[in-house]
């Protein structure tokens, strides 16, 4: 009887469409050569778009169905982005009233559009958040909001990548 419900159950995995998110590798309306130009920085973190641009561009570099080219006029689609949100808020204080914890968050808006025609394949928003401890060294401090920084760039391209090949 278990050895029916184990495959049971394997049938009806294998039958509701489930798949690792990301892994068909493939990009709406079939684009395969992909430019993928500086995101737009909406916030007052300078030098956000570059790190952005670069991670997303290494994230969607790891699939060999998807091509990156330099130039628009080599593209099958564009992917745009525009890094709509990103802010530090205390999360935590301590008995003394200083600030223990701090919660980043970003967020950021992406668009693939076919480069001839124009044509919105995919659109969304993709919000990621990451907790980082206060310090009272300033420079210690800076290096902790740096490593979350770097968290959630990381974070977001992957989560960027996952949602486009999955188109959800």
């Amino acid at each position: 009887m278990k050895v029916f419900g184990f495959f049971l159950l394997l049938f009806c995995l294998s039958a509701c469409g489930y798949h690792y998110p990301g892994k068909s590798g493939e990009l709406p309306g079939g684009v395969e050569n992909l430019y993928i130009p500086l995101f737009v920085n909406k916030t007052t973190e300078p030098r956000l778009e570059t790190a952005m641009t670069s991670q997303v561009s290494e994230v969607f570099s790891r699939t060999k169905k998807i091509h990156q080219v330099e130039k628009l006029k080599s593209a099958d689609g564009v992917l745009l982005g525009t890094i709509r949100e990103y802010k530090n808020k205390a999360l935590s204080y301590d008995r003394r009233d200083d600030i223990g914890t701090y919660f980043s968050t970003m967020i950021i808006d992406a668009e693939l559009r076919q480069a001839e025609t124009n044509q919105l394949l995919w659109e969304g928003s993709v919000e990621w958040k990451e907790v980082y401890r206060a310090s009272s060294d300033k420079n210690i401090q800076e290096i902790s909001r740096k490593l979350a920084l770097r968290q959630l760039v990381l974070r977001l391209s992957e989560e960027l990548f996952y949602r486009v090949l999955d188109d959800f």
